[in-house]
């Protein structure tokens, strides 16, 4: 499948090598896909690369993987968003209530998913901990959007949990917050959150 993912950071680099190494088709974006850096990027992974319009229209399947303040830019550089599943992996913390998922479905009109903002980016392309996937929660208001999301999340390695609709989005980003602050306690950054279950 043609995934775009919007950023070409940490975050946005270890996806995409998670989701090629699943035999997906990725394009990177950025607002100088012919300089260095991003010439350097797709020779060294195969992923193409594109300006944000161009990696919006190159798949039904876009990947969020900016920070915050750099999202609204992207959004206007996209164009026409209608109609695109679009998986937001960002947080924002210290919000006013509604999560940026829910913010980033108003601005493009797309079909917002949160997923995969609830571990650190490198652990995207390996979430087995000690013979244990990771959990990966995933909460979104379009049926067919959280499914596409559900199964990505199952073929990184990931074990997926429908969270429900965006709403739950909120949650998600305060669960990041958690993993944010057990890192800077100690704890390190090799450990992920999992659901069991009894029974």
């Amino acid at each position: 499948m043609n995934i775009g993912i919007i950023g070409a950071g940490q975050v946005g680099v270890s996806m995409a090598k998670a989701l090629m190494k699943a035999h997906h088709t990725i394009m990177l974006s950025s607002r100088t896909p012919e300089s260095d850096k991003m010439q350097a990027l797709r020779d060294e992974l195969g992923a193409q690369v594109g300006t944000v319009a161009e990696t919006v229209a190159f798949s039904p399947v876009l990947i969020m993987a900016l920070g915050w303040g750099a999202i609204p830019d992207a959004v206007q550089e996209g164009g026409d968003w209608t109609g695109k599943i679009l998986i937001d992996v960002s947080n924002r913390f210290g919000g006013t209530g509604e999560s940026a998922a829910q913010e980033l479905a108003h601005l493009t009109g797309a079909k917002v998913v949160k997923a995969f903002n609830t571990i650190g980016a490198e652990h995207y392309q390996n979430p087995v901990f000690d013979g244990q996937a990771a959990s990966m929660l995933v909460a979104g208001d379009d049926a067919d959007a959280k499914q596409v999301t559900l199964s990505l999340a199952r073929e990184l390695g990931f074990e997926p949990v429908d969270a429900g609709g965006l709403a739950a989005a909120i949650h998600l980003e305060h669960l990041a917050g958690v993993w944010v602050h057990l890192v800077r306690a100690g704890l390190g950054r090799e450990f992920a959150f999992r659901v069991i279950k009894r029974g």
